[in-house]
């Protein structure tokens, strides 16, 4: 019996711990000349699976996602866009985002127990240096290079410049 029960404990700890990462995600920016940085458990890649390749690619703030939620509020910045495939680069340019192919957008000061966000941000689509690139592909791993230009409600500009990640898909 207490070796059943050791058992028992051994695969529920065993359940209950997150599946290890082959290495660390990362993805950084400059916004507005300030930086953004997110950390690994902040950076969420979701391919949608289908032919177009669609997938969804969010961060927040470093520290945005631990446990217990930070006091202060936080960033996010979220592309959605399509021809994601495998272990093959892809380069969105500018011509791709006027077709409303790809979507940017940035939440600034997201109150982590509900609330509005003070400020948000949409792709400029008609901004000709908008660009998002993955340079190498390797099975589930992608690294590249993005930047935009957003604008705010009141139709200000803000340069998302120098972007650059390496994350994972890490869905099942």
């Amino acid at each position: 019996m207490r070796n059943v029960m050791i058992l028992l404990l051994a695969a529920m700890l065993a359940c209950s711990l997150p599946a290890a990462a082959a290495e660390t995600q990362s993805l950084s920016a400059q916004i507005d000349g300030a930086a953004f940085v997110s950390d690994d458990v902040g950076i969420t890649l979701v391919p949608i699976g289908d032919a177009s390749g669609s997938f969804s690619l969010s961060a927040v703030t470093q520290g945005g996602s631990a446990y217990p939620p930070p006091k202060t509020p936080v960033d996010r910045l979220s592309i959605i866009c399509s021809g994601l495939e495998p272990g093959k680069p892809v380069k969105r340019d500018s011509a791709y985002f006027t077709r409303a192919e790809c979507d940017v957008r940035l939440a600034k000061g997201i109150k982590m127990m509900g609330g509005e966000p003070d400020a948000e941000y949409k792709l400029d689509k008609n901004y000709a240096g908008n660009v998002f690139e993955v340079e190498t592909a390797a099975g589930k791993r992608y690294t590249g290079r993005f930047s935009f230009r957003l604008i705010d409600a009141k139709g200000a500009a803000h340069l998302v410049t120098v972007g650059k990640f390496v994350v994972e898909d890490r869905q099942l």
